[in-house]
């Protein structure tokens, strides 16, 4: 072989070999880049990403994201052609799953409803209203349960057995499904079960003209808009004086229905809250060596609604989280509310709040404003409370002066940067049950954004939530169902739920109590005000101090 041509491709090896290091060094050098390259990419995007939501800590939520979170809890829609094939309570059996030799305080107590209709055939959907609620009658104690909807015909209710002796299950068939159904279809059909009445007044001259939130655009109209919080409501321009003169608003219920002859039966107040039939005994409950409550350890103010949140013992609430007996005297109440200023806002179940303290105080100075304010001026311990009526609209006979009945959510902007020593409980809700759930949600939503603009400005300012109660079971139920609360309860759960705030569970409270009265008597409000003050004060509850006898 040719020597020269054996040096030739010896040379020639060595460069290829020399540009396949190259090469793989260039590849390597450009990897070792792009991996950090993506790697700073990376940690920057997530950075950017978690600064982000730092900067923004609750999302926006809207009117739709609202209702949507409530469809588990709107009626199916089946046909039901005789009130023979509706739900009936008569025919309805509440039964123990997984009955004990032996209860003890602190057991869970699990009942199954099983629903039929009058003719006894199963129900095979779910959609009734349920309430239901544990209670001993010579002991002045009571709980409410949890209902579960298991969308089959049947429902699970849940207790927590607090107290030692007797203790007897009540479950109320509230309204059949079809009941609910046909209140949901006529709650959403239309704003036309309440009629407005706006008074004009410019110097002596009055006049009057119908208002509303949907009236006819084809008609001269005055509109009064809040742009930024998306509320209004319109009136039909007076016969001469300006729209700006309006004064007052009244309102009364607009005669009709819109049930048809066969739903508005299931409404006749025999119908209405009938007990279904235990298939067992009362409970004997004993005090065994074990807790009787796995809670209780811990007071903060925001508690998310539960039940149980706390019982009835000796006609007076029992918080299963905080210490609510020390605030049924002056001394207590008036050492935790020292030096506060405290805003009560809505309606006049939150007014009955200012009723009950003002009832204790010895020591103060006392001024009306009208209807629509009252305020009170603890001297010795230098407390101010007030209360504010909520913004149109207001069901009432009675003639509400415009401008001292402002949207909430202006009077929250009105607070500055005060600090924990301010203090704000909102209660709205019970004006609004006649109107499409729209109306009431746009106005939860104004409220979020009002409190999250509070306490932006002020971090330590602190606000509660009081859930409605119940109301008459006579109450018009098309417009003032206890179904329409409960639906609005769970709105509030949903709009204020991720923020700082406390609930006081009303709701929970009169249902416990089997009250039905819109403005339950001065025990029960006596026990809300005494579970917002143990929450607002942080009071600890002593697990030990539990009814024993």
């Amino acid at each position: 072989m040719n020597q020269s041509m054996i040096t030739t491709s010896d040379s020639a090896n060595v460069r290829r070999n020399e540009s396949r290091k190259k090469f793989f060094i260039f590849l390597c050098v450009i990897t070792i880049v792009l991996l950090l390259t993506k790697r700073n990419l990376t940690s920057s995007f997530i950075f950017h990403r978690f600064s982000s939501t730092a900067r923004v800590p609750h999302e926006e939520m809207t009117v739709d994201d609202v209702m949507l979170s409530l469809q588990w809890d709107l009626p199916p829609s089946p046909v039901w052609k005789s009130i023979q094939n509706t739900s009936s309570p008569a025919q309805s059996t509440a039964s123990l799953e997984h009955p004990q030799a032996q209860y003890c305080m602190g057991d869970t107590l699990d009942v199954r409803v099983d629903m039929r209709d009058h003719s006894g055939r199963p129900k095979t959907h779910g959609g009734d209203f349920i309430l239901a609620r544990i209670h001993s009658r010579n002991l002045q104690a009571s709980a409410a349960g949890a209902v579960t909807d298991l969308r089959n015909g049947s429902y699970r209710v849940r207790f927590t057995l607090l107290w030692p002796g007797e203790v007897q299950v009540s479950v109320l068939l509230m309204h059949s499904s079809e009941a609910v159904q046909a209140l949901w279809r006529s709650r959403q059909l239309n704003y036309k079960k309440i009629t407005h009445k706006g008074t004009f007044v410019n110097g002596s001259k009055t006049e009057t003209s119908e208002c509303g939130f949907q009236l006819n655009a084809s008609k001269s109209l005055c509109e009064y808009k809040d742009e930024r919080d998306g509320e209004s409501y319109s009136c039909y321009t007076p016969p001469t004086l300006p729209c700006h003169s309006i004064d007052t608003m009244s309102s009364f219920n607009t005669p009709g229905s819109a049930l048809t002859k066969e739903e508005a039966s299931l409404f006749n107040r025999k119908n209405i809250g009938v007990k279904i039939k235990n298939h067992f005994d009362n409970v004997d409950v004993k005090n065994c060596s074990v807790s009787p409550s796995k809670v209780g350890k811990y007071c903060i103010q925001r508690i998310s609604p539960s039940i149980p949140s706390g019982y009835y013992w000796r006609n007076q609430w029992s918080s299963l989280y905080c210490k609510t007996g020390s605030f049924f005297t002056l001394e207590s109440i008036n050492r935790c509310l020292k030096g506060k200023t405290l805003y009560l806002m809505g309606d006049s179940t939150m007014r009955q709040w200012i009723q009950n303290m003002n009832s204790f105080q010895t020591d103060k100075s006392r001024d009306y404003r009208g209807f629509s304010l009252l305020k009170i001026v603890n001297i010795k311990s230098n407390y101010t409370v007030y209360w504010k009526n909520h913004g149109h609209p207001r069901i009432t006979f009675n003639k509400i002066k415009l401008i001292e009945a402002p949207y909430i959510s202006r009077n929250l902007d009105a607070i500055g940067a005060e600090g924990e020593d301010t203090v704000v409980v909102i209660g709205v809700g019970q004006h609004f049950r006649a109107y499409p759930l729209e109306l009431f949600v746009r106005r939860l939503l104004s409220l979020r954004r009002a409190f999250q603009r509070l306490q932006a400005r002020s971090p330590r300012t602190r606000i509660f939530i009081k859930l409605e109660n119940t109301r008459e079971l006579s109450s018009e139920p098309e417009r003032f169902s206890d179904w329409h609360g409960h639906l609005q309860n769970l709105a509030q759960r949903k709009v204020f739920g991720d923020l700082q705030v406390g609930f006081v569970d009303a709701w929970e409270m009169t249902v416990a109590a089997n009250t039905f009265v819109i403005h339950p008597n001065p025990t029960i409000i006596a026990s809300e005000v005494a579970e917002f003050l143990s929450r607002l004060c942080h009071t600890p509850l002593d697990t030990s101090a539990r009814p024993v006898s």
